[in-house]
């Protein structure tokens, strides 16, 4: 395929990616703030222990199929028909431990309620593979509008029936309907959109060969997971249920920049690093604009969103989450330094080096939950800023060092594309850091002030950023095309 070809294919790919998530986000954001004032934190983190139960389940059904599907070169009809017949099994198989390791689990946390709702979470395992095969076959060749459609509907549709149910108290089950509600309506709307290489009848032929790549996808996904979410696995039996719902609240809110910009990249990233592999092309000089600018809007956003993290706490959930804004803190200076190699992973992965990754994840992900146990003697902050502020500084010395090993790109040159982006955190964040100072402890609440600082940081960090290089070629490119649209 030409590279005109390519590009245009990822600049749809990336306009309905982005479509897609800044729908959802709209969404989500329009249920949290009714939700968070209808639902209390305890039953937050009820949901929370349920929830990273069912992740875990729904990574193991996955275990690196999709991923597989993707990265595949010569992908005949028999090996999709194995990665269906394989993705059926495995989801039977983890969907039923699920719902019979409800018991246990809540055993363990001392919440009985937690039987009913893992097992009706577990509905989603059993559910998922009817619709997430024809989501990737289409991700596969960057067709990403069945996906804008039928996630936003069903996602609309969730969030609608969430409202009413938080309305007629039903407490932390809204939040357990709402995730059935959406995985049924989004596999039912996207079997019209079956590409014609989507097999009726499931095998299991290549399904050893499938799973001996996807293994190292399915075990990074896992690690990793479980190191995610590790804080709030302990927090929430030994400590209690509201500090855990607090403790998710500003880890969610952190995420809004993975939500906003890195979750709608990476998906298309990943699909376009490995057709570029396949017709033989290069992409690293690529990469580079993407991950500038990438940087260049998540740096300074996470050091906004961290210096306002009380005001942005308290407009978008209310004065009884106002505990989570201490967390948010420490999460945006840790999503800064994670962030500065997020972009790699799906390029990673895009090529095919899930080892490489699965390393990396290991490594951090086991420190992470040991750690996390050791400290646990000295209380949940001392755990959350020691795991929040190191570990992400090993993460990105691992892949820079997998990047310079593997001849992609040297330790040099990868710091010197960090240092446009350095510059805009510094200038965005001086003028709020500036109030903070002069204000004293409680300068958030002088709104006139605050608002003042955002609009001036935004209105620097907008003036460099369009002087940037890589900038400067993305605007130039833009104009370019608009000016040959309204020729034509």
């Amino acid at each position: 395929m030409s590279k005109s070809k390519h590009e245009g294919s990822l600049r749809s790919a990336l306009a309905y990616s982005f479509i897609t998530k800044y729908l959802n986000i709209a969404l989500q954001l329009i249920s949290t703030i009714v939700l968070v004032r209808l639902i209390t934190p305890e039953e937050y983190g009820l949901y929370t222990i349920a929830f990273i139960f069912m992740v875990t389940a729904s990574i193991i059904k996955e275990f690196g199929v999709n991923n597989y599907l993707i990265k595949e070169e010569n992908l005949t009809q028999e090996i999709i028909q194995s990665a269906y017949g394989t993705l059926l099994v495995i989801s039977f198989i983890s969907g039923a431990a699920l719902f019979f390791s409800a018991s246990p689990i809540a055993n363990f946390y001392q919440q009985s309620e937690l039987i009913n709702i893992l097992q009706l979470l577990s509905l989603n395992i059993f559910l998922a593979p009817f619709g997430s095969i024809i989501d990737c076959l289409l991700k596969r060749e960057l067709n990403f509008k069945p996906a804008l459609i039928t996630g936003t509907s069903s996602q609309f549709i969730s969030v609608l029936a969430m409202i009413l149910m938080a309305y007629s108290d039903f407490g932390v089950y809204t939040l357990v309907y709402g995730s059935l509600i959406q995985t049924v309506v989004q596999a039912l709307l996207l079997q019209f959109y079956r590409p014609a290489n989507m097999p009726l009848m499931p095998k299991l032929s290549q399904s050893r060969k499938i799973l001996s790549y996807s293994k190292f996808v399915g075990v990074y996904g896992i690690v990793g997971h479980f190191g995610t979410y590790i804080v709030e696995l302990l927090s929430g039996k030994f400590f209690t249920l509201e500090i855990t719902g607090q403790f998710n609240r500003a880890s969610s809110t952190a995420s809004l920049f993975n939500k906003l910009f890195t979750e709608a990249l990476n998906p298309v990233i990943s699909p376009y690093a490995s057709k570029l592999k396949r017709s033989g092309e290069g992409f690293m000089q690529r990469m580079r604009v993407i991950i500038v600018l990438a940087l260049s809007c998540a740096w300074p956003f996470y050091a906004v969103l961290g210096l306002c993290a009380e005001p942005v706490v308290l407009i978008l959930f209310g004065e009884k989450w106002m505990t989570s804004s201490y967390f948010l803190q420490i999460f945006c200076a840790s999503r800064i330094l994670s962030s500065s190699v997020q972009t790699i992973e799906p390029i990673l992965m895009g090529l095919g080096m899930a080892k490489a990754l699965m390393k990396i994840v290991l490594i951090i992900n086991v420190l992470r939950i040991l750690i996390s146990i050791l400290l646990l003697q000295y209380g949940l902050m001392v755990m959350i800023i020691f795991t929040s502020l190191t570990l992400p500084l090993l993460r990105v010395a691992l892949f820079v060092l997998v990047l310079h090993r593997k001849n992609l790109v040297d330790w040099h040159t990868y710091l010197s594309w960090l240092k446009p982006p350095a510059v805009l955190l510094i200038v965005s964040a001086a003028p709020l850091c500036l109030i903070k100072l002069y204000l004293g402890q409680n300068w958030w609440q002088s709104y006139s002030y605050v608002i003042s600082s955002i609009i001036l940081s935004a209105t620097l960090w907008l003036t460099l950023l369009s002087k940037q290089e890589d900038s400067a070629i993305v605007i130039k490119e833009v104009k370019s095309k608009l000016f040959n649209k309204a020729k034509t």
